[in-house]
């Protein structure tokens, strides 16, 4: 019996280095996450001139392949134009003309070490008349998040899952590597008895 217990906790200890270390490995360095310092329009802002780009700017670059951004209007629809465009920091998407209302920004990026970060904030557009777009874009919100679904975000282009899957492998190998330990250590402890 303590030959199985051995064999096995064996075998998990090698499970987990394994995935733990193919996950270290194809990740970045280790950094602190990713933190939004800034917007623009900047957080519970007014807005009066026509805004044609929001701007998210990170205390250290973001993965640009896993960013989503959906801006969302007054009357539910979404105002973003194509996919975002990272540049080290920054993370920028064009907008559809905007009319005056509230705004609702959310985001979703992904560290350098692979932690996603997502939030949210507001804003409101005031335009003078003259200023106002004569054609509102009519595609309306599917979600009150970056994205609805894995499988909405797959066929958006949104690939963020890998990123997670990633964090979630790392933890899975610490997770079976301590189980491998606390087990030969039990079975050591009950056969000293």
């Amino acid at each position: 019996m303590r030959r199985i217990g051995m064999r096995l906790a064996t075998v998990v200890a090698a499970l987990a280095v394994t995935t733990a270390s193919g996950g270290l490995l194809s990740g970045s360095p280790a950094s602190a996450h990713a933190q939004l310092l800034g917007s623009d329009p900047r957080a519970d802002s007014t807005v009066t001139t026509p805004l044609d780009e929001i701007t998210l700017t990170f205390n250290e670059p973001v993965r640009g392949n896993f960013s989503t951004i959906v801006v969302t209007g007054p009357d539910g629809t979404r105002h973003g134009a194509g996919q975002p465009r990272t540049i080290d920091k920054q993370v920028h998407l064009a907008v559809e003309p905007v009319r005056s209302g509230g705004y609702r920004v959310a985001y979703r990026v992904v560290s350098a070490d692979g932690h996603p970060i997502q939030g949210q904030f507001r804003f409101t557009v005031t335009l003078s008349p003259a200023l106002e777009p004569t054609a509102a874009p009519v595609a309306p919100a599917a979600s009150d998040g970056p994205s609805a679904s894995p499988a909405a975000g797959a066929a958006n282009g949104d690939t963020g899952g890998a990123g997670l899957r990633q964090v979630g492998a790392v933890g899975l190998g610490v997770a079976l590597v301590g189980a491998g330990f606390l087990l030969l250590r039990r079975r050591r402890r009950t056969a000293t008895r």
